[in-house]
């Protein structure tokens, strides 16, 4: 039989095989004191310290035979998780290993962390070095052995471990230095749930039986899970200061149902929870959605998942993951493609009344006004100086006659409209709303267009230009200056994670506007929403300035480059989540 030590190896093990401890170190130390036929041994290997320095390593390891502090640290700093010290801790140890009779098939793996508690860097090395062996032909026994490394290594370990409830294995750790390991165990109860709960491929789980949400203030984990598992029942855990009736729209014809717990007692939770899964079949599969809610319910959450051998999850915005908690893989998380779906979500009886989509423009796709559009932004800021004059045209048809230097626009009695701009002119058969397009229109359809290429790459999603949100009880919003029935969003889209509202100032910006976008887009965005404010002209007001330097939420973007600047947000707020 096969006895393979698997293992981590440490500072302390670098220090030993330098001669600075008076001990082996715990590898070698363990491996001295047993008959292993194989050691897989894993090294952090710092992401910041990749150049080769092996000549000036040679040379610095002889400095260190003194015993300087100082030198010692400085050697230690510069070293320490580098290729170089990988490669002198393996030749050390063979060379123990042979000076002592031991014949041991040593397998060096260096890892390259993104830190040194790099949690999913560090379960992944683990799980692969697991993987190997398992997969390996005959009898075996693995060792894992704790001690060396951070304490983060250990324990990732463990739960390493018991990804293979077939596999021989055993736990060990040294209490004592320069004393031979210990073995260890892990709770009986933990492992008969790890044992239950981990289905043999894990990445393949599209489905459970049953699904319970924390569900509070934030709405969006639970979509989340709807979204990402097809489930028979969803079971929303929720206080009664957050119904759950607004995810009914979500979940098709699963089942849907509402557990108000007190947000601040776990055991009650916990003991709430498990009265449900009582009345389920046994052989349900369930999960557990905790990422919303209070941290009290996800302790009584969890300790309940743990009684019923669930799957519990975790929806990690900054890495876009799913992560299952009880083994820590992660998939992918399934992105939210669709504007409307935001605004369902969040808008409290609102409904989508026009959908803002291009098409539905009249004339858009006019060639002659496409070249009209790129034409007034080179000319932005001659045609700001009509925006008065046009904007008295907004609401009705009624001919109109407007000019000033190097432009000039009018609309004829039978709907024919014409502008001459820098020499160019250009004439269109009917165009009613000609006003509303010169006063500010134009821009909007100028930042759809530099837009679409970020659609077409996939960068942003479900694209929208004019799309109204309405309401039924003619109380309007509370974050306009005045009640109103609907709002317009003049562009909006989605990255698949968040919701984007961009609005359009052709003109100058005032300090309300800036509140009003923050308002609409925690409301119809939530927490995660950004608001973008594309301006013709960057504004120069000290406090319209302030304003937006003071918004985390909103950016401002102005000048030639708006797709590069749009393109930086939503890549950057993809890094930051």
């Amino acid at each position: 039989m096969k006895k393979y030590l698997m293992t981590w190896y440490g500072m302390t093990d670098f220090r030993a095989s330098l001669g600075l401890e008076r001990t082996t170190g715990p590898v070698l130390g363990a491996l001295l004191a047993e008959d292993y036929t194989n050691a897989v041994i894993l090294g952090f290997t710092h992401p910041d310290k990749r150049e080769n320095k092996a000549y000036e390593f040679q040379q610095k390891t002889a400095e260190i035979e003194g015993f300087d502090s100082a030198t010692v640290r400085k050697f230690l700093d510069l070293f320490s998780n580098t290729a170089e010290a990988h490669n002198h801790f393996n030749q050390w140890l063979q060379k123990q290993l042979r000076d002592a009779g031991k014949t041991v098939d040593v397998h060096f793996h260096p890892v390259e962390l993104t830190h040194l508690n790099d949690t999913e860097g560090i379960y992944e090395a683990a799980t692969q070095s697991l993987n190997t062996v398992a997969a390996s032909e005959g009898e075996k026994l693995a060792t894992l052995y704790l001690s060396p490394g951070t304490p983060v290594m250990a324990f990732v370990w463990a739960f390493a471990a018991l990804r293979h409830p077939t596999l021989k294995k055993r736990l060990i750790a040294s209490s004592q230095p320069g004393r031979p390991p210990e073995s260890v165990l892990l709770p009986k109860e933990w492992m008969e749930w790890h044992a239950k709960a981990i289905p043999e491929k894990t990445g393949e789980i599209e489905h459970f039986d049953a699904i319970f949400h924390l569900f509070g203030e934030q709405r969006m984990p639970s979509l989340l899970g709807i979204n990402q598992f097809q489930s028979q029942d969803h079971v929303f855990v929720n206080s009664t200061d957050f119904p759950a009736n607004v995810m009914k729209q979500f979940i098709a014809e699963s089942g849907f149902y509402e557990l108000s717990v007190d947000p601040y007692d776990p055991e009650k939770v916990k003991t709430e929870i498990l009265n449900i899964v009582e009345a389920l079949p046994s052989n349900y599969r369930i999960g557990f959605n905790l990422t919303g809610g209070t941290k009290l319910m996800y302790a009584g959450a969890l300790a309940a998942c743990r009684k019923v051998n669930g799957i519990p999850f975790y929806f990690d915005n900054r890495s876009n993951k799913t992560i299952f908690l009880d083994t820590f893989y992660s998939i992918p998380t399934k992105t939210i493609n669709s504007v409307s779906t935001f605004i369902q979500l969040n808008g409290n009886d609102l409904w989508v009344s026009k959908h803002g989509d291009w098409e539905d423009i009249p004339g858009v796709n006019s060639s002659e006004r496409d070249k009209l559009t790129s034409e007034l932004w080179l000319a932005r800021s001659k045609i700001s100086k009509l925006y008065k004059h046009l904007v008295k045209f907004n609401d009705s048809d009624e001919p109109f006659n407007v000019s000033d230097e190097g432009i000039s626009a009018q609309l004829l009695s039978d709907r024919q409209a014409e502008i001459k701009i820098n020499n160019k002119l250009f004439k269109f058969e009917k165009w009613p709303n000609f006003a509303r397009y010169l006063s500010g229109g134009w821009f909007e359809e100028y930042t759809y267009r530099q837009l679409e290429p970020l659609l077409n790459s996939g960068l942003i999603k479900d694209l929208k230009i004019g799309l109204e949100v309405s309401v039924d009880d003619g109380k309007g919003y509370s974050f306009l200056s005045e009640s109103e029935l609907y709002q317009e969003l003049d562009i909006t889209f989605t990255d698949g994670r968040s919701l984007y509202v961009v609005e359009c100032k052709a003109g100058g910006v005032k300090s309300d506007q800036i509140m009003k976008l923050q308002n609409i887009v925690r409301y119809f965005g939530g927490m995660s929403g950004h608001g973008i404010l594309a301006c013709c002209f960057s504004p120069k007001n000290k406090v319209v300035r302030k304003k937006i330097e003071d918004s985390s939420n909103i950016h401002e973007v102005a000048g030639s480059s708006l797709q590069h600047q749009i393109k930086s947000i939503v890549l950057k707020n993809n890094k930051c989540l």
